[in-house]
């Protein structure tokens, strides 16, 4: 039996499928302002993205060359150096919301004074955590995209439900309702026609 057929014909299943029908294109209405947001937000999120590759780019190859000039200059023993002047970093995994979608995120917390003395570490140090930070941002930007992507994808599935199946149903099945009561006035016109015709017989005979 299909859902047309399904439905009972009264005045009272109208008027609950008009108020289904003003809902769903409510909704319908709000998802998809929402969806125009998230695109945008998508979007700046992505060129945010591309910024932070293009600063991690200018910035890995200054620190490379710090980093093998140091290891010329110390040898081997320049890792020894790094463990004992560099401060300890830490993070901090933590989730932010960007327009109701919720992302993962890392905080670095700033490290403490670095103890380097040594020619070259101190810059070497500083250049470094630079670049980790952009590391890190460029991961919270590609977490963000991807995300509002997976939302992007969800809202758009509710919105196309509603306009293309939910919404049209719904104003089918009110189409369908008000053939049937227009069928059925005109039923009920046709027979008070036609008792008034037989009434009208039986005043002449009498």
């Amino acid at each position: 039996m299909s859902q047309l057929q399904r439905i009972r014909p009264t005045k009272i299943e109208l008027i609950r499928l008009r108020r289904q029908l003003v809902l769903a294109m409510k909704v319908h209405k709000v998802l998809r302002e929402r969806l125009t947001i998230l695109v945008n937000e998508f979007l700046a999120q992505l060129r945010e993205s591309i910024e932070k590759r293009r600063k991690i780019n200018e910035l890995i190859l200054p620190v490379y060359n710090r980093g093998a000039g140091l290891l010329g200059v110390y040898g081997e023993n320049v890792y020894q150096l790094f463990h004992r002047t560099t401060p300890t970093l830490t993070s901090v995994l933590t989730t932010e919301n960007i327009m109701g979608v919720s992302t993962r995120s890392i905080v670095l917390r700033a490290p403490g004074e670095d103890k380097a003395v040594y020619a070259g570490l101190k810059d070497f140090q500083a250049q470094a955590y630079e670049l980790l930070k952009a590391i890190i941002e460029l991961g919270k930007a590609e977490e963000a995209v991807l995300a509002l992507g997976r939302e992007i994808k969800s809202t758009k599935r509710r919105v196309n439900a509603l306009n293309y199946i939910i919404i049209p149903r719904l104003s089918q099945q009110i189409r369908m309702l008000r053939m049937k009561f227009d069928e059925r006035e005109r039923e009920e016109k046709s027979r008070l026609k036609r008792v008034k015709n037989i009434l009208e017989k039986r005043k002449k005979l009498e």
